[in-house]
């Protein structure tokens, strides 16, 4: 129901002026409090058409207050990520130019292995770096020291019955040498009595070739001998080995699968079935119907002239691998005239880090005693293929506790640093297959400490951690301790303190610490070679200029919203001082009219 008011006549006059006043009084109130508070109005209502405006830069301020928060959190964690990065790269210059330009070969081999542990704890400790009581390189888990101590990653954890690096260097060792001959695992048949012909093969006790594949010494290229008393003949050729799968690898199981490359180096590959596979993808394995196809795509990893050296899966139930197929070179060395003294017989080797060795030997006249390196010429051709059988087994020795016992260390050094958190990607353990050979083991988990307690989920490392720094833009600031160059300059610096430890009977000469030094040096360069550690600092420095960046870009564009709202929120002094002064007049002049009307009558107005 709505009621109309009464209308007295005559008083249409009185209302107008009163409402009037009450308007001007309004105004003086809206006024005085703009005077007092410097602002348009206290609610946005009172702002007409520019609340929509206000209302918009006050949300897009908020939320330059949050980005400009989360850069401000974030420069200081890529700065000291930068830090750290830069800490390794100088701790692995620091050795390795030590190393290259034999600064510290007049040091002791015990010497060196110490100052190698001391770089080694440093750059564990740079890595373990924090940030607000977060971890910077531990992936997505930031509550946990990402690495492990120097002791327990050397030593292992008895407690847990998890070995440390020093036992698999120990392993490695074992394998690579072959006891009881210590010949690199080639075995060395001398001439029967009476007889002038020896025979050099690689390991002929390994039916798979599955040893071979990954231990002691394999032929370079026949054996050469100069001058015309010594002729040297293919017994057999080398056959690689190959792996069949028992089951085909279903989509999202992953497993670890390292080749034989044609330079003869290992290649280790995580690999993980998906179907289809991602374009561009290079830890990807495609489905196969069978395990016949999959089998030939394994063994197709190694490339031309490669093959597969192991296998391992921790997939439930577990994948595995039969190897066959290998077959062992053997050359025959047969002296059928008496050589020439400076006759050489030159034995070229490959190892599996890629290197090779050369094993030369040099005829001497009688009476020499044959000093390293010199068979004596004999009475006749089988004293002289006897004197050459023991001078070679000889020189083989010596070539297996120097530069393969060197190798042994580096490679069980980067199997271990390449042991990852994730099941079936552990570090690779040594064990015997049936026929008594050292193989890999395909199921090793549990048996060896896992240096990175961090998040290894595959990812890219920068995207472990992300900051947002704009209204459509994420920054990625993470980072992991596992990624490939941190890993390569663990390695080196490891494989140098562990060298001592891994030999307690103190036959580290520095002559082989020298070749392992040669070997750990160019591990450190290739680390310090991009794609390595500058890549992953050069990922800090752009972040940290995109940070700069964002962070100007969002100071200028608050300074541009903030005048806006300044137009629209902020009330002038001096135009609210002048207009308040004007309407106080009116009011003033309002009370006096309506004064002067409330006394009129018609005796006043006669």
């Amino acid at each position: 129901m709505t009621t109309i008011s009464s209308f007295a006549a005559g008083s249409y006059i009185t209302n107008r002026n009163t409402q009037n006043i009450v308007n001007l009084k309004d105004q003086i109130d809206t006024l005085s409090t703009q005077l007092s508070t410097g602002r348009a109005s206290e609610t946005y209502g009172g702002l007409g058409s520019g609340r929509v405006t206000s209302l918009s830069a006050h949300a897009t301020l908020s939320a330059l207050d949050g980005y400009d928060a989360a850069i401000d959190s974030a420069k200081t964690r890529v700065a000291l990520a930068s830090a750290s990065v830069s800490q390794v790269i100088q701790l692995s210059t620091t050795l390795g130019t030590g190393l290259s330009n034999n600064i510290l070969g007049s040091a002791s081999a015990t010497t060196n292995a110490q100052l190698a542990r001391t770089t080694l704890d440093a750059a564990l400790d740079t890595l373990n770096q924090q940030s607000a009581g977060q971890y910077l390189f531990g992936g997505r888990i930031t509550d946990v020291p990402p690495v492990l101590s120097s002791d327990t990653i050397l030593k292992g954890d008895a407690a847990k019955g998890l070995a440390g690096l020093t036992t698999l260097v120990q392993d490695q060792k074992a394998a690579d040498l072959g006891a009881p001959d210590n010949t690199g695992r080639l075995k060395l048949t001398p001439a029967p009595a009476g007889g002038t012909t020896l025979r050099l093969g690689e390991d002929p006790n390994d039916p798979t070739g599955e040893s071979r594949a990954n231990f002691g010494f394999r032929f370079a290229q026949a054996p050469v001998a100069t001058g015309t008393g010594i002729a040297v003949t293919q017994n057999s050729a080398s056959a690689p080995t190959t792996a069949a799968l028992n089951r085909a690898p279903q989509v999202g199981e992953s497993f670890r699968v390292v080749v034989n490359q044609p330079d003869g180096s290992q290649k280790t590959l995580d690999l993980t079935v998906r179907n289809p596979v991602p374009a561009g993808s290079t830890d990807s394995f495609p489905l196969y119907p069978s395990a016949a196809a999959a089998s030939a795509a394994l063994n197709a990893l190694g490339g031309a002239g490669g093959e597969v050296a192991s296998f391992q899966s921790a997939a439930t139930p577990a994948i595995t691998a039969t190897f066959s197929g290998g077959q062992p070179a053997a050359y025959d060395i047969a002296v059928n005239a008496q050589p020439n003294p400076g006759d050489t017989v030159t034995i070229s080797l490959k190892l599996h880090d890629g290197t090779t060795t050369k094993v030369t030997l040099t005829a001497k006249a009688p009476p020499a005693t044959g000093s390293p390196g010199e068979f004596v010429i004999g009475a006749d051709t089988a004293a002289t293929a006897q004197n050459l059988g023991n001078t070679l087994k000889t020189a083989l020795q010596t070539a297996a506790s120097g530069p393969l016992s060197a190798s042994s260390t580096t490679r069980a050094s980067k199997d271990f640093f390449a042991g990852s958190p994730v099941a079936g990607f552990e570090p690779r353990r040594i064990t015997t297959s049936a026929s008594g050979s050292p193989v890999f083991a395909q199921a090793p988990q549990n048996k060896t400490v896992i240096w990175y307690q961090g998040e290894d989920s595959g990812t890219a490392a920068r995207d472990t951690a992300t900051v947002r720094i704009g209204a459509n833009r994420d920054l990625a600031v993470g980072g992991r301790a596992n990624e490939p160059a941190f890993q390569e300059a663990l390695a080196g610096m490891a494989a140098l303190a562990v060298e001592m430890l891994a030999d307690p009977a103190g036959a580290v000469t520095n002559d082989r610490f020298a070749a392992l030094a040669d070997r750990t040096s160019a591990i450190l360069t290739n680390a310090k070679t991009s794609p390595g550690l500058p890549e992953i600092a050069s990922d800090y420095s752009l972040a940290s200029a995109a940070l700069s960046s964002a962070e100007d870009h969002n100071r200028t564009t608050r300074a541009t919203l903030q005048d806006s709202l300044d137009g629209i929120e902020t009330a002038p002094m001096e135009d609210v001082a002048a207009k308040l002064l004007a309407v106080q007049n009116r009011l003033q002049a309002s009370y006096q009219v309506t004064s002067m009307l409330s006394k009129l009558s018609l005796v006043n107005y006669l």
